[in-house]
């Protein structure tokens, strides 16, 4: 009560809030009757769905209360029973005794049905079994299993009956076995026969699919026969002699060993016979598994029950067998090109069109396991490749030694009859090689493909630093009557290595492919040849300027003034030995002229600022300026002449660089001095002051005191460039642009073989 009285007055709080909260306003006074009327008729509603509700709960109390009366009849019903029952029960165990008779005779009836049944084929088993080995040898096995069938289930059935017994008896079991012991050396014959079918499967399904199917037919009914039998044991624990036969398990291990034999069988040859072998034996497996796979699915599929999936069977025991055959040829060991053929059969022909990808058979192998493993196939790529290193090795060393020998010969290299260039084959011959070996890496893949092309490039690498090694047999040039013609072979050869290492690459580096360490690789090879392309030049050069040291020492020497001798001859010398050198290819000579080019005028420089000689009067030194002016067009003009047919040579550069130095030589105020040093170190601002110092030194006409202080002035006086110079004027002698840019910088520097960029005078050249 309590608390329906706490429920009352929360509803009346509740019920005052409301109308408090709808009669706030003055106008909603006007509202009251329609609140009151939409408050009753809300009330009614929750009154009858109440109603309603109770209602369900009693109409539900009702229906339980019926259904438990009526459970309860139930239960004394069958308590009733249980009672009558147990009343009954207690008569049976007298009734067990009394029928103990009744037992033993149904079951010496049994054995009697039994005996009755089989009564015929026990009289008759000599000749059943006579007659079944009769109907297996004419091939009638549908009747010989038949007769068979009736054979076993008459003794199963009275072995059966002998286990029924409560005493069994051995020797009844012993004698019934050996009375039936030709049935089971029958049932041995049919399977043999059976078994020789399936080994002929693929060749008599072509001319007699009958056969096949009449032994898989017996197979099925045998291994119902075996599923019986595997129930009945279940059952009574009792199992017929020779079951279960697993005659289907055994067919598939008959056909699996037949596939075996025809694999075995296509390698005719061995390598001591054939050096082709391993070419022979998968060609011939090749054709015989395509041709044997389209049997299948054209003749076996309509031949073999559905469950059989013979196709995939078929499939799977070829191409097992197929790898475990490779699996030996692999470890009995591989040689040669027997890598290839084997990695290159098994990556592309194995899966590609012309066997399992053919649209005759259609085979996914990417749902079978590989042929050989992972660690299999890499181990022979890895070999292939150990093996391909190998043979570069051997035959550029004999290359080398070939080379070497022809440098001690007493005839001159060969030259091509196109370009007149002395050379000899090697380089054609090694990239001749590299391509073969890449071509047949081609046929396995593209990874073993760019591998084989990574260790091309290495041993190229290591046969121009073997090569370079070898120079030292120049070192005594007296032994080589060819020294010249064989320098230039060499500036040649390394050229054309760099050449054909560049075709090589255009060739065969995939499209799109970003390997960092073979860009390296790649980069080392060129850099190898092209720094042994310069060395060579440079030992090409040596000989000629070391004929040429004592008439560069008479430059600038009391002899010089009163002679153009040195420079005659040095032109006259540089001209017989440009003979020689006009058999080097258009590149390799463009370069020889620039470094010799750069050679002259280092030389002649050096020779200038030796302080050899000084010009007492300004008279003497505007002679001499006169003369080095003449010089200097004398040497360009020497040089336009040899470089005549070669494209991207200045040979204006370095000498007006000299006429430059002339001009200091040339004033004859020496107040001015200070004026065509500023326009000298304006257009060469490297210029050290050391240089400008020996350069005054020449004119005997100024005091010492005033060429150190001369060139102090100038050199403190000279602003800095504007900007700096661009990468490609960082030097001072850029040709032409000397005399049209005051901003370009000077050097005494040598000239740069590509960009004719030179290289500062070292102060050991000034000595």
């Amino acid at each position: 009560m309590s608390t329906m009285e706490e429920i009352e007055e929360e509803s009346k709080a509740a019920a005052e809030k409301m109308v408090m909260n709808m009669m706030q306003r003055p106008g909603q006074l006007e509202k009251v009757e329609q609140y009151k009327k939409r408050i009753t008729h809300k009330k009614a509603s929750i009154e009858a769905q109440l109603k309603s509700a109770v209602q369900g709960k009693l109409d539900g109390v009702s229906v339980g209360l019926k259904q438990l009366q009526e459970c309860l009849d139930d239960i004394h019903l069958i308590s009733n029973k249980m009672d009558e029952l147990e009343d009954l029960l207690k008569g049976v165990p007298p009734l067990v005794a009394s029928l103990q008779a009744v037992r033993e005779e149904d079951s010496r009836h049994s054995q009697y049905v039994t005996a009755m049944d089989s009564l015929k084929h026990i009289f008759t088993v000599p000749e059943s079994v006579a007659k079944t080995k009769q109907w297996i040898g004419e091939g009638k096995l549908l009747h010989a299993h038949q007769c068979l069938s009736d054979l076993e289930n008459s003794r199963d059935d009275l072995l059966y009956e002998l286990h029924r017994l409560p005493n069994q008896s051995s020797h009844d079991k012993i004698m019934l076995k050996a009375y039936f012991e030709d049935v089971e050396m029958v049932s041995n014959l049919l399977e043999k026969q059976i078994k020789l079918i399936l080994a002929r499967t693929l060749n008599t399904v072509r001319k007699e699919p009958t056969v096949i199917v009449t032994a898989l037919r017996i197979i099925e009914r045998e291994e119902k026969r075996d599923q019986m039998a595997l129930q009945q044991q279940d059952q009574s624990g009792f199992m017929p002699p020779g079951r279960p036969k697993n005659w289907r398990t055994k067919a598939f291990e008959v056909l699996e060993c037949a596939v075996a034999q025809r694999v075995e069988g296509t390698r005719v040859d061995e390598r001591e016979d054939n050096k082709l072998w391993l070419i022979r034996y998968l060609e011939l497996t090749r054709q015989l598994i395509l041709e044997d796979l389209r049997v299948v699915k054209t003749l076996c599929v309509p031949c073999f029950p559905p469950h059989y999936d013979i196709v995939n069977k078929y499939v799977n025991m070829y191409h097992t067998c197929l790898s475990s055959s490779l699996q030996d040829i692999v470890q009995n060991g591989l040689e040669g090109n027997e890598y290839v053929t084997l990695l290159s059969w098994i990556l592309n022909t194995y899966a590609g069109t012309e066997l399992m990808g053919s649209p005759e058979v259609a085979i996914d192998v990417s749902t079978l396991p590989p042929l050989l493993s992972d660690d299999i196939m890499q181990k022979l790529q890895d070999e292939y490749l150990q093996k391909m290193e190998a043979n570069y090795m051997e035959w550029m060393e004999k290359a080398l030694s070939t080379e070497r020998a022809g440098w001690s010969a007493e005839r001159p290299p060969d030259v091509e009859p196109h370009t007149n260039a002395f050379h000899t084959h090697a380089p054609l011959i090694i990239f001749q090689m590299i391509d073969q070996n890449l071509q047949v890496t081609e046929t396995i893949s593209k990874d073993i493909t760019f591998k084989a092309l990574l260790l091309s490039i290495d041993q190229v690498t290591r046969f121009g630093n073997m090569y370079r090694e070898g120079n030292t047999h120049f070192s005594d040039r007296s032994r080589m009557a060819y020294f010249t013609h064989h320098m230039i072979t060499i500036v040649n050869n390394s050229e054309q290595m760099v050449r054909l290492a560049q075709q090589t690459q255009s060739r065969r580096w995939p499209p799109a492919k970003h390997h960092p360490p073979a860009e390296r690789s790649f980069d080392k090879l060129l850099t190898t040849f092209q720094n042994l392309r310069d060395e060579a030049a440079k030992f090409l050069l040596e000989e000629a300027f070391l004929d040429l040291e004592e008439h560069f020492d008479d430059l600038f020497t009391v002899k010089w003034l009163a002679s153009t001798i040195p420079v005659d001859t040095i032109c006259v010398t540089l001209e017989d030995y440009f003979q020689d050198y006009n058999h080097l290819r258009e590149k390799n000579f463009e370069y020889v002229i620039n470094e010799a080019q750069n050679l002259v005028y280092r030389k002649y420089i050096t020779a200038m600022l030796s302080k050899k000689i000084t010009f007492k009067t300004s008279e003497e030194a505007q002679q001499a300026a006169v003369k080095i002016v003449k010089e200097a067009n004398q040497l360009r003009s020497f040089f336009r002449k040899i470089a005549l047919n070669a494209e991207g040579i200045n040979v204006d550069w370095p000498f007006e660089v000299i006429s430059l130095l002339a001009e200091v030589l040339r004033c004859q105020d020496i107040e001015m001095l200070s004026l065509d040093l500023h326009s000298l170190l304006e257009k060469c601002p490297s210029m050290s002051e050391e240089q400008m110092v020996r350069l005054l030194a020449l004119r005997g006409d100024v005091p010492r005191s005033h060429v150190r202080d001369t060139v102090t002035h100038v050199r403190a006086a000279r602003q800095p460039p504007r900007a700096p110079p661009s990468p490609r004027h960082h030097t001072a002698f850029q040709g032409h642009h000397l005399q049209r840019s005051s901003a370009v910088s000077f050097h005494f520097m040598s000239v740069s073989r590509t960009t004719n960029n030179p290289t500062e005078l070292t102060s050991a050249d000034l000595q």
